[in-house]
């Protein structure tokens, strides 16, 4: 039996008090990460046009509707499981947009709390985003310590650079997929992912008054 679990997150959106209405964290949780960087390599080789299969990484963004549905139909056809949290940002408090980073933190780590770990050893790994090392730090500190006070097992965090991490890459669609349908009500992209995100039914955050007040920032 596999005790070592992957946990990959990315985000779409953005957590700044302007640009879009929703802001989305998606997490793959997978027991063999060789099968989300099979996706990225097969569709590479097969979808992406010759003058552009050499860029250095795959972004739902920046690709089209082929190379989205290609993706996607692939981790639908995987032994995977996704989880997601959408967070509607007129209800975060205003002044939490000015620690940004303790915020996104808390929403990982209410991400987390969705995922039924069990007792094993977990390697979670995030887009190396900041150059901070103090900002990473805290990051992985407050995450083992929020996990481990419900949880039994060991914890080690990966900070990796987005290019070279083709499982990043594939959850980067993923959370784009989900920030389309709320941002924009396009559902194509969600429809074919849908059934494998366990907690569907449950993406919002702070979906209630009571939920947000709970968030308080002086718990983050």
């Amino acid at each position: 039996m596999n005790h070592l679990k992957y946990i990959y997150i990315d985000e779409s959106g953005d957590l700044g008090k302007h640009g879009s209405e929703y802001f989305v964290i998606a997490a793959i949780v997978t027991d063999n990460p060789l099968k989300l960087e099979r996706i990225v390599k097969k569709v590479r080789q097969r979808k992406l046009k010759k003058r552009i299969r050499e860029m250095p990484e795959l972004k739902a963004n920046k690709s089209d509707r082929v190379v989205r549905e290609s993706v996607l139909k692939k981790v639908r056809e995987t032994d995977c499981r996704i989880f997601a949290i959408v967070v509607e940002k007129k209800k975060i408090y205003s002044y939490l947009f000015d620690v940004k980073d303790r915020l996104y933190n808390y929403i990982c780590r209410i991400l987390l709390d969705k995922i039924d770990i069990d007792l094993r050893k977990l390697v979670i790994v995030v887009d190396k985003k900041h150059t901070n090392t103090l900002i990473r730090e805290n990051f992985d500190q407050y995450i083992k310590t929020s996990l481990c006070r419900i949880i039994y097992c060991s914890i080690e965090i990966q900070h990796r650079d987005f290019q070279s991490s083709k499982p990043l890459q594939v959850v980067d669609f993923v959370a784009w997929s989900i920030h389309r349908r709320f941002n924009h009500g396009d559902n194509s992209y969600w429809t074919i992912i849908e059934e494998k995100i366990v907690n569907r039914d449950e993406l919002l955050l702070w979906d209630n008054k009571q939920e947000r007040e709970q968030a308080d920032p002086g718990s983050l």
